[in-house]
């Protein structure tokens, strides 16, 4: 098969599963299993980096997790500078790496691994996380590899921002919508005690806070119950 053509496989056969992944640890395990097929690898981790401190970390075959989770304890390994510093970092025979990263040598000969090549995952000037590539024998890793990898991380990391946006849109659509209704319900609830008191709207605001904060209660729930239960205070 051609250059072009592993890549067309590829990239096809991953979009195709992205097109219908709704989940963010399915993607990643697509992503995974669809470079591990198409390069003929011993397997693939990944790890996500969002806002603040935690991380997601993934690996197949799932003896390979360790592999990726010595690097983040260590703080070092092609997979810690790849992020890092935000390119791709390919390793031939891992045995030579010894005196660089003690942690992840030892690791990778325990799971039986001996060539890498880490691919940060990035769209745009965003960073998500970096694609690690393993073998089992030493491997002089090509152009094909790396743009295969890069392509299939790129993707990756189009589709998780993409759904960290819209989940945000969605959040803020719940949030505004709830504070939407806490206004009508409250504004009902004014309306209902300014009638019946023949007072103002303000004084009646005044009445269901000082209910809510005697009570220890939100002035929502004092509202709702002004209105649907037929509280008076």
């Amino acid at each position: 098969m051609s250059d072009s053509q592993v890549l067309v496989a590829a990239v096809s056969r991953f979009a195709d599963a992205v097109a219908v992944v709704d989940e963010t640890a399915r993607m990643v395990r697509q992503l995974m299993d669809s470079a591990t097929d198409v390069l003929d690898l011993a397997g693939c981790t990944v790890t996500l980096v969002q806002e603040g401190p935690e991380r997601f970390t993934a690996a197949t075959p799932d003896a390979l997790l360790e592999v990726e989770l010595c690097q983040h304890r260590a703080g070092r390994g092609p997979c810690e500078e790849a992020l890092r510093h935000g390119e791709p970092i390919t390793v031939t025979d891992i045995g030579l790496r010894r005196a660089v990263w003690p942690e992840f040598c030892a690791e990778s000969v325990r799971q039986q691994v001996s060539a890498v090549a880490a691919v940060p995952m990035r769209s745009g000037e965003a960073k998500v996380g970096v694609l690690g590539m393993y073998a089992r024998e030493p491997r002089d890793w090509t152009e094909q590899d790396l743009s295969v990898g890069g392509l299939l991380a790129s993707m990756a990391a189009g589709h998780i921002i993409k759904s960290t946006v819209i989940r945000r849109q969605e959040q803020l659509t719940e949030q505004l919508t709830h504070a939407l209704d806490t206004r009508i319900i409250v504004e009902q609830a004014k309306g209902v005690l300014a009638n019946a008191g023949r007072t103002t709207p303000d004084a009646a605001y005044e009445l269901i806070r000082a209910h809510a904060r005697v009570n220890r209660v939100p002035v929502q729930a004092v509202a709702k119950a002004i209105v649907e239960l037929g509280l008076r205070i």
